[in-house]
């Protein structure tokens, strides 16, 4: 359990659930949707940073060449397989209870203990994502295509310390509901990427020059996510720091606070939390396989909903962020009963939210699947089936909503035991 005393920094935490209510504040709507909307920007804009550079990426060499394109997309199908297990967000589960506990330095000992962790996590993907080359020729027959994939993924192995570093410390703030470290470092870094992208890769702006082309490509983003990572310490951290009130009694560079009894804690809630990603990655990659099965138009209208179904999941699972950062702190000021009031107020949130998406998807069908494809055959068929669709989509973001729920009690393992059976067995 988590200590309430200040004091107690060393208190382990072994399970990040807390003791029954002690006290109740009331839950005042107008309230709840501002600081609603406020953490669902923040987790938004650090959640699509990442995506967007990956996104510029593929628009840049997509003027480079289409070999360069395959295979970018060839290195991602690999490098995202093994790329998720450093994604399971559990920290802010552990940190937003200490703060509601009004246990800062226990907070701050979540983080060490998180790096700690995710260190050890770094390792074996770092690896998989080194010998991308080696594991694509077991598939693949075109060797120039594999050489410029593994060169990728290779190049992009190296920016993995710094996006785990980027990651927990905003997690870390946005926990204590200290968004400004999202909110200013994220735009900043999509835009350091595409404007470096167009002078290095494509040589725009400089004349009679053309760019390094496609092996400047990785190295940009890998340089973007170090400055991204400088951006957040040495502004606000070194300058403003945020971090020093949750600063551990043996410092931020010790690692005595890192106990045996929270780094077990943590890897309990973060192994379920990371399989459970992961097993959505691999069930809709086996969904892929099938839709390619049947037929290339096929596959073609299910990329372009797969692609869809992302950009609202990206914004369903930052109010789903949201929804359980707000849980955490108040169950760790042990207010159940706003606790569960808040829930309430989130999952209506969701399906007014989700009620307006389904609406786009069922009247204007055609325009959205224009965004990925401008073939008339695919665009009736995504037509035809926009009802089937729009429940699925439904449907699929709801449960990503509620599986917060019990994920910000610290019930990571119901999470993946309830995701693994409706995926796998249901689907």
């Amino acid at each position: 359990m988590a200590s309430t005393d200040p004091e107690e920094a060393n208190a382990p935490l072994e399970e990040p659930l807390l003791e029954p209510e002690t006290t109740e504040e009331p839950v005042h709507l107008s309230t709840e949707l501002a600081d609603l909307t406020g953490l669902t920007a923040a987790f938004f804009v650090s959640s699509v940073s990442w995506v967007a550079m990956k996104s510029t990426d593929t628009a840049i060499l997509g003027h480079v060449g289409t070999r360069y394109l395959d295979a970018t997309a060839l290195s991602d199908l690999y490098t995202m397989s093994t790329g998720v297990f450093v994604q399971g967000r559990v920290l802010g589960v552990f940190v937003s209870q200490a703060i509601g506990a009004d246990n800062k330095r226990l907070a701050g000992a979540w983080l060490q203990t998180s790096y700690a962790v995710l260190s050890l996590v770094l390792i074996p993907v770092a690896i998989a994502w080194l010998f991308t080359g080696p594991a694509l020729r077991l598939f693949v027959k075109n060797g120039t295509l594999v050489k410029d994939a593994a060169y990728y993924a290779t190049i992009l192995a190296l920016c993995l310390p710094a996006r785990v570093g980027f990651s927990q410390l905003t997690q870390f703030f946005s926990a204590q509901k200290i968004m400004r470290p999202s909110y200013a470092t994220a735009p900043i870094a999509m835009v350091l990427n595409l404007v470096l992208g167009l002078i290095l890769v494509l040589g725009i702006g400089i004349p009679d020059w053309r760019g390094f082309g496609f092996k400047a490509c990785p190295v940009v983003t890998t340089c973007v996510e170090y400055i991204q990572l400088a951006i957040v310490i040495i502004v606000f951290c070194v300058i403003k720091k945020l971090h020093a009130a949750c600063e551990p009694e043996q410092g931020w560079f010790s690692m005595k606070e890192v106990t045996s009894e929270r780094f077990i804690a943590y890897i309990k809630m973060y192994a379920p939390a990371a399989l459970a990603i992961a097993s959505d990655f691999w069930r809709m990659t086996a969904v892929g396989a099938v839709a390619a099965s049947l037929s290339e138009d096929d596959l073609g209208v299910f990329n372009a909903s797969y692609r869809i179904m992302w950009m609202a999941l990206t914004l369903t699972g930052s109010l789903g962020g949201a929804i359980a950062t707000k849980l955490g702190l108040r169950l760790g000021a042990g207010d159940a009963k706003g606790a569960r009031q808040g829930v309430r107020i989130g999952l209506v949130v969701s399906v007014v939210l989700l009620s307006m998406i389904v609406l786009v998807v069922i009247t204007i069908p055609r325009q959205l699947a224009k965004i990925f494809t401008n073939d008339s055959k695919l665009l009736d068929l995504f037509e035809k089936c926009r009802y089937e669709f729009a429940a699925a989509l439904f449907m699929m973001n709801f449960a990503v909503v509620c599986e917060r729920v019990p994920f910000g009690m610290g019930r990571a393992k119901a999470v993946l035991y309830a995701g693994a059976i409706g995926s796998w067995v249901g689907q």
